[in-house]
């Protein structure tokens, strides 16, 4: 059986880096190639979904900023969504958790983010 593994993080760099650890494997498991999974899609929360939902945020804190400049030197965030996500989050300056959804109601995530974000992987 072959099921979509979708990856579903907090708005910050951190969770777009585990996105990216989950695709590709880390510096430290290379060698571990059958614990990635290449097809997983990452659908958020993004940089931009932050400013689309006017998410509750935090500021990002200056380990955060230099872990974005950091990330923006690896080869795997040079492209796509990856780049463009990290640009947005160092242009905001800001990062919101998962649970900044609930400014909508406690279901929100669930009733309306995540189809439309389901629905979006298919294209990604």
């Amino acid at each position: 059986m072959s099921l979509p593994v979708v990856i579903l993080t907090d708005g910050d760099v951190y969770g777009e880096h585990i996105a990216m650890v989950i695709k590709s494997g880390s510096a430290n498991a290379a060698h571990l190639r059958e614990l990635t999974v290449p097809d997983a899609k990452w659908v958020g929360v993004w940089a931009t979904d932050i400013e689309k939902y006017k998410l509750p945020t935090i500021p990002m804190t200056e380990s955060d900023i230099k872990r974005c400049h950091d990330l923006k030197k690896d080869p795997r965030y040079q492209d796509g969504i990856w780049k463009k996500e990290l640009e947005v989050f160092l242009k905001i300056k800001r990062k919101a958790e998962l649970e900044a959804f609930s400014k909508y109601g406690l279901t929100n995530i669930t009733d309306k983010y995540l189809p439309q974000k389901l629905e979006l992987a298919k294209s990604l």
